[in-house]
Order: structure tokens, then sequence, then C-alpha cells
């Protein structure tokens, strides 16, 4: 974390992620419900993928003029439904993303604030998931004295809305890290192929048609358990919660998550 004081009139802030064929713009209504739950705690921040993408699913026709739309995987890069059931997805993070979380985290924390939470929907949750595996290997290799280089990437909860399919989007500098670490080649392979234990609320619509795809992130990438991954399944499709009770569950998880994990972060 900064090595300045973290002022107490100042929120800590969470960085929110929006689905393919959308942008900050977009995600920022979409997420609105939440947000005015979220906001008298945290400061929002709305961040846009840097590909080009056609409009994404439900984005069309209510922000038709609102475009150009995003992704967080270039449009070059193709996997069918059957590739993505079998695990052929890549799991590499663009450079592009993660240039562009790392320099918000680093002005975030020029401002004398702190990044501390991530929520993302739809193909923003492979982000979510890469950003929670990188501060966990990070964290790992640290107590080795191998975590140099990627101190940006330290997040403590998350919030994953009609999940992607997996595997997470691990950001390259920590790649290249756990690469040149000492750890043995059983070891690296042991802690890349380990679950994503660090507490995140998984949120489906059990009218979304990709559902499957959450739960085969949930599944195979995650870690169950009290103070780590839980599961909420609200009567919804593939968007944000509408009904105030479930955006009010939602904001309650985020409440007493941070609290359990304030003081861990305020030591790192």
């Amino acid at each position: 974390m900064t090595t300045s004081p973290y002022p107490s009139t100042t929120k800590p802030t969470i960085l929110t992620f929006h689905g393919s064929g959308s942008n900050s713009t977009v995600h920022t209504v979409q997420l609105a419900r939440l947000g005015r739950l979220l906001k008298p705690h945290f400061d929002l921040l709305t961040l846009e993928a840097p590909f080009p993408s056609a409009a994404g699913p439900g984005v069309l026709p209510f922000f038709e003029g609102c475009g150009p739309f995003k992704r967080w995987i270039p449009p070059s890069e193709k996997v069918s439904f059957d590739g993505i059931k079998k695990g052929e997805a890549s799991g590499a993070m663009l450079k592009e993303v993660e240039d562009l979380i790392k320099q918000t985290v680093e002005d975030v924390r020029r401002k004398g604030g702190r990044v501390v939470g991530v929520v993302g929907f739809s193909q923003g949750t492979r982000v979510v998931a890469g950003l929670l595996k990188g501060s966990e290997i990070r964290k790992r290799l640290a107590g080795d004295g191998d975590g140099e280089g990627v101190n940006w990437c330290d997040f403590a909860f998350a919030v994953s809305v009609c999940g992607s399919y997996p595997p997470p989007l691990l950001p390259p500098s920590v790649s290249k890290l756990l690469d040149a670490s000492s750890l043995s080649g059983e070891e690296k392979t042991r802690l890349q192929e380990s679950r994503i234990e660090s507490p995140t609320l998984h949120v489906l619509g059990k009218q979304d048609e990709w559902e499957w795809a959450g739960h085969l992130l949930i599944e195979g990438c995650y870690e169950k358990g009290e103070g780590k991954s839980e599961e909420v399944s609200f009567d919804m499709g593939h968007h944000y919660p509408v009904l105030p009770e479930d955006s009010e569950l939602i904001r309650d998880w985020v409440m007493r998550t941070w609290e359990r994990v304030e003081g861990g972060v305020e030591k790192r």
C-alpha cells in the first residue's frame, strides 16, 4: 500500500469493470442502484476497457448512441462454447489492461487514497478474478522476499455479478514475477493453480442465459466458504439487481466484509 498516511476523511476506493460491449458511461448507469448504496462509504471508479467492441448483451437499444463500446479481451481472441467448457480460453491479461489498472491505483494513492476492492460485471468478472489471483500471488511471493514491482496489485475483496467463463485474466507483471521467483517449479505450479481465497460475493441471475459460465468460473477458480467465496442468486437476467432489497444485500455484504478485513489492509 501507499507509504503516505491514509487520511481519515478520504473514503476507500472500489474499482469497477464493465462487461463486453459496454463502456464506463453505460456501466455507471447500470451500477447506479448499487452505487447509491455504496457511495456513502466508498469512492467508485469505473474503468473503461481499451479494446473496441460491438454492443454487448442488453446494451441496445437502451444505450443507442452511447458508444464507442469496449471490451477487456481483444476481438481477435475467439473461443467457441465448446472451447470455453474445455478450458481453452486464454488466461493472460493484456498489457494495455494492466497498465490502465496500475495507473488508476497509483493515481488514487498519490492523492492519499487507497484501492481496497473491485466489482466486475460479465466479462469484467474475469478481470476481477485475475486481480484477486494476482494479489494473492504477490502476497505469497512478498513473504519470500520476491514481491517487488507489483505492489499496485493489492485488493481485499470483490463482488462478481453475472460472472463470465474462466480462467481469470492474470496481470502479466504478476506472471513474470512468479516465473522469476525463487520457488521451485512444483511450488510455482501449485500457486498458479490454487483457488482464489479472497472474500468474493458472486451474484448470479436465475434467468441469465450465461449463468452456466458464471458457475464455471466459481467452481473452477474460487474457494468457497466463510470469509472466502459466497453465492447469491436473484430472480433476474444478465444485469445488475433491480429490486432494492437485492442491492441492499450486496451493500451489507460489502460493509461486513470491509469491516472484517480493514485491519489487515491497514497493516500491509
